[in-house]
C-alpha cells in the first residue's frame, strides 16, 4: 500500500509508465493521457522513491500555472489561485465530489490546509474553463483529488510521526475483500503547536473507498471521507503577528462529510451508462475578535457564528462509442444547495449594536443538460468539443461551450489549444449576508484561451512543455466603491479582469540514479478599470527539484521553490508589496527491511524568513521524522 509519494508532474502526456494512464477530469468520458486535448498535470506515487507530505500544498507547489499561499503556520487558510484566478473559480473535488463551500466569507474558495491527503493516490489538474462539463465554479479549471481503491490483497500501513513544534501524526490504512465487496479505509490523528506566533493546528480525519463487483459489467463504488478540524491563527487582514493591532487570534473548528456514489455500466452495444450521486455537508464555527485599523476603531467588527452547508448533486451520463475513433456524450445533472448561517456582529464601532444578527438562510437548485464529441478523424489529430446549458430561477439560462484540439507535428512533438467560456454563480453568503449581501448579484463569467507546444524523448527520458494561456474574467464580485464612499457596504458586480502568461516545465530522467525536474511560470494580470495588478499573484514561480535512488533501499528527494514579490493589502499597512522568497524542502526514506520505511522530511531546511501575507510569517525550518509499517497478504 504505497502512499503518495513523489509528485511527478507531468504537463501533457510526459508518464514514464508503460501503459497509457486514463485521466477522467474534465470531460465526459476518460480519455487517454496520450491522446487528451486539454492542459492538464498528473501528480502521482513512485515506489521507487518516497516523499512524505503533510498537507496538500506541499503536493501542488510545483505545478506551472498554480500560486498557492499559506497565511502563516499550519492553522492559517491556504488557498490556490489557477492562472491568476480567484481561489473559488477553481472547482475542487474529491473522487468528483465538490469541496467548495458558497457559504464560506471567500466567496466559495477551499482551505487547503484543512484536507486530509493520506488516502489521496493521484492528482489531476486540469486548467481553463470546463463549465462546459461541470457548471458553475470550474471557471479557471478543476483539481480532483483521487483516492486509492481498494485492491485484491489484504494490506495494513500504519504511520507514526513526530517533529518540531510538537507535530505529531498517527495513521491506519487498511484494505481487504470479501465476495464481490472491496473496501479500502484509513484513519489519522494531526496535531501541531505554534509554528507563529499563537498558531495551531488539530484534526480526525477518517476516508473510505469501497467496491462492489456483481454480476454482469456494473462497477460499483461508495467513496468520501470525514474530517473534523480545529484551528486558530490571526485574523485574515489583520496584519498577522508582525502588525496586528488586536492579539487575540480567529478560532475555526470545522466538520466536513464528503461521499460519493458511482455506478456504471458497459454494454455489449458499444454504451457506456454512469449515474453518479454525491453529498457534501460542512459545518463551521468561527470566533472572529474582529481587525483594528487604529488603536480603538475596528474595521472588521468582531463576530460569532455558524454555518451549515449541503450539496446534493445528480449526474447522469450516457457515453456511445460510435467507433474506435469517434465517441459521444450526453447527460444531465442537478445540484441543490442549501446553507444557513447564525451569529452576531458587534457594530458598536460602526454606530450600531453589539449583536447584530449575521443571520440567512438560502437554497437554490440549479439543473443543467451537457452533451461532449471526442474524435480522432486521423492518428495525429485528436478534437474534443462540448457545451452545457445550465438554467435556474436566480439567474438567466448560461451556455458554456468548450472546444481543444490536440496535433501531432511529429512523432514526438505535437501541439495543443483549447478555448472555453464558464460562469460562476454568486455564493450564498454574498446572497444573503444581511449586512453586505445583494440578492440581485449576477453570476462572473470567464473567457480562456491556451496555445502549446510538447516535446518528448521516444522512451520519455526528457520531456519539456511550453503553454501560453490568456483569461478574461467579467463582473466580478466585490465592494461597492460608491457606496463605501457614503460609509455603505454592499456587493456588486463591479470590474473585469485579465490574466495571461506562459507555463513551462521539464523532466529529465536519464538512465541511472538520479532524475530532475523544473518548472517556471510567467503571470501578468490587470484590472480593468484602474489598470492594477490583481492582489497576491505573483509574476514569476517556479522551481527545481532532484531524486537520487543512492540504493534500493535509499531515497533522497529536494525541491527549491521561488515566488517574486505581490501585491497585498492588510488593514493595518494599507496596500504594500510583500518581498521574493527562495525556500527548499528535502525528504530522506531508509526501506532497512521488507515492510518498514523510516524517513526525515526537511521543509524549509535554509530557514529562509519570508511571508506569503504581509506581517504573516512563514514558518522558520520544519523537520519530522516517521516510521511506517506495512503488510500485505495476496489473497
Amino acid at each position: 500500500m504505497t502512499p503518495l509519494g513523489t509528485p511527478v508532474v507531468m504537463a501533457e502526456n510526459t508518464t514514464a509508465l508503460t501503459l497509457d494512464p486514463i485521466i477522467v477530469t474534465g470531460s465526459a468520458y476518460p480519455t487517454r493521457l496520450s491522446r487528451t486535448t486539454q492542459s492538464h498535470t498528473v501528480i502521482t506515487h513512485s515506489d521507487s522513491s518516497s516523499v512524505q507530505p503533510n498537507r496538500l500544498t506541499s503536493l501542488l507547489q510545483h505545478v506551472p500555472g498554480m500560486h498557492l499561499d499559506e497565511m502563516g503556520g499550519r492553522g492559517g487558510i491556504s488557498s490556490v489561485y489557477l492562472r491568476g484566478a480567484d481561489p473559488n473559480f477553481t472547482l475542487i473535488m474529491l473522487d468528483g465530489i465538490p469541496i467548495n463551500d458558497s457559504t464560506d466569507q471567500r466567496g466559495g474558495s477551499v482551505d487547503l490546509s484543512t484536507f486530509p491527503i493520506d488516502q489521496i493516490t493521484r492528482i489531476e489538474i486540469v486548467r481553463g474553463p470546463l463549465s462546459a462539463f461541470y457548471g458553475s465554479e470550474a471557471m479557471a479549471g478543476a483539481i480532483n483529488l483521487i483516492t486509492k481503491p481498494p485492491g485484491k490483497d489484504t494490506e495494513v500501513r500504519i504511520l507514526m510521526e513526530g517533529g518540531r513544534f510538537d507535530s505529531r501524526k498517527g495513521l491506519i490504512q487498511g484494505q481487504g475483500i470479501t465476495g464481490p465487496l472491496s473496501a479500502h479505509f484509513s484513519l489519522s490523528h494531526t496535531r501541531n503547536d505554534a509554528q507563529v506566533e499563537k498558531d495551531a493546528f488539530a484534526q480526525h480525519a477518517m476516508g473510505w473507498n469501497l467496491g462492489i463487483e456483481p454480476e454482469g459489467n456494473w462497477d460499483i463504488r461508495l467513496t468520501g471521507n470525514y474530517t473534523h478540524s480545529s484551528v486558530r491563527s490571526f485574523p485574515e487582514g489583520s496584519g498577522g503577528p508582525t502588525f496586528a493591532l488586536l492579539r487575540e487570534t480567529e478560532k475555526r473548528e470545522t466538520r466536513t462529510i464528503l461521499t460519493g456514489l458511482t455506478a456504471s455500466l458497459d454494454t455489449p452495444a458499444d454504451w457506456h451508462h454512469q449515474i453518479f450521486l454525491s453529498l457534501s455537508h460542512r459545518s463551521q464555527d468561527v470566533e472572529n475578535p474582529g481587525v483594528l485599523s487604529t488603536p480603538a476603531i475596528f474595521q472588521i467588527p468582531p463576530t460569532r457564528f455558524n454555518t451549515d452547508y449541503d450539496r446534493y448533486q445528480a449526474r447522469l451520463t450516457e457515453t456511445w462509442s460510435m467507433t474506435s475513433q469517434l465517441n459521444f456524450s450526453f447527460g444531465g445533472q442537478v445540484t441543490h444547495e442549501k446553507g444557513n448561517r447564525h451569529g452576531t456582529q458587534d457594530l458598536r464601532s460602526f454606530g450600531g449594536r453589539s449583536n447584530e444578527p449575521l443571520n440567512f438562510s438560502l437554497d437554490r437548485t440549479v439543473g443543467g443538460t451537457f452533451i461532449e464529441l471526442t474524435a480522432t478523424p486521423w492518428n495525429s489529430f485528436q478534437l474534443n468539443t462540448g457545451a452545457r446549458l445550465d438554467l435556474t430561477d436566480q439567474s438567466q439560462p448560461r451556455l458554456s461551450p468548450r472546444v481543444s484540439a490536440r496535433y501531432e507535428l511529429l512523432p514526438l512533438l505535437h501541439i495543443r489549444g483549447a478555448y472555453g467560456k464558464g460562469f460562476k454563480l454568486p455564493g450564498l453568503a454574498s446572497l444573503g449576508d444581511p449586512l453586505i449581501g445583494n440578492p440581485a448579484l449576477k453570476p462572473e463569467t470567464s473567457t480562456g484561451w491556451d496555445l502549446g507546444i510538447h516535446f518528448h524523448t521516444p522512451h520519455n527520458e526528457f520531456t519539456t512543455s511550453v503553454t501560453y494561456f490568456h483569461n478574461r474574467f467579467h463582473g466580478l464580485i466585490d465592494l461597492d466603491p460608491a457606496l463605501l464612499a457614503q460609509n455603505r457596504f454592499q456587493l456588486t458586480n463591479l470590474d473585469s479582469a485579465v490574466t495571461k502568461g506562459m507555463e513551462l516545465s521539464g523532466q529529465l530522467s536519464p538512465q541511472g540514479p538520479i532524475s530532475f525536474q523544473a518548472n517556471l511560470t510567467y503571470l501578468t494580470t490587470r484590472v480593468a478599470k484602474t489598470g492594477e495588478a490583481l492582489r497576491n499573484r505573483p509574476t514569476w514561480r517556479g522551481g527545481f527539484g532532484f531524486t537520487i535512488q543512492v540504493d534500493p533501499t535509499i531515497t533522497l528527494q529536494s525541491r527549491v521553490t521561488y515566488v517574486s514579490s505581490r501585491r497585498d493589502f492588510q488593514i493595518p499597512t494599507q496596500m504594500s508589496r510583500v518581498g521574493s522568497y527562495t525556500k527548499a524542502d528535502t525528504t530522506l526514506t531508509l526501506r532497512p527491511l521488507p515492510g518498514w520505511q523510516w524517513y526525515a522530511a526537511l521543509e524549509n531546511f535554509t530557514n529562509a524568513s519570508y511571508e506569503n501575507f504581509r506581517g504573516f510569517s512563514s514558518p522558520p525550518l520544519v523537520f519530522r521524522i516517521g516510521i511506517v509499517y506495512s503488510y500485505s497478504q495476496s489473497n
